[in-house]
């Protein structure tokens, strides 16, 4: 379960879902612009950042709230691509380029639903 400050809950949440709305739509741009580029010889393919690193302006911590949890410490990883290279110098994987794009998609719908219910929920307090 994730706490966040009483004082920054409200709109810190929606601003949280907005830059990673934004964020994600950044993503789909580099990985369509690496699609594009998949048979330009030399062509690396890239990456953002990700987004976890942008959640330091947020005060928001991971903390246990049940015995059975695990402990909210972050190991860093971050997964590595391998990087294959064509006969021409070109590093585009086709296939693990449209699995981050289904990712990127899915949490796309991920972000939407969640302001949806958040929204919901703030009609429902307000019994409209």
């Amino acid at each position: 379960m994730l706490n966040a400050d009483a004082t920054t809950a409200g709109t810190d949440l929606l601003s949280l879902g907005q830059n990673k709305m934004a964020w994600l739509q950044a993503r789909q741009q580099v990985l369509a612009r690496n699609i594009a580029n998949s048979d330009t010889p030399g062509y690396a393919s890239r990456d953002l950042s990700p987004f976890q690193s942008a959640l330091g302006a947020f005060d928001i911590t991971p903390s246990m709230t049940e015995p059975g949890h695990m402990a909210g410490a972050d190991s860093g990883a971050v997964a590595s691509a391998q990087s294959e290279q064509s006969l021409d110098g070109n590093q585009v994987s086709l296939d693990r380029e449209m699995e981050k794009v289904s990712d990127t998609n899915d949490q796309q719908h991920m972000v939407v639903n969640l302001y949806s219910k958040y929204m919901s929920m703030f009609q429902t307090a307000l019994d409209k």
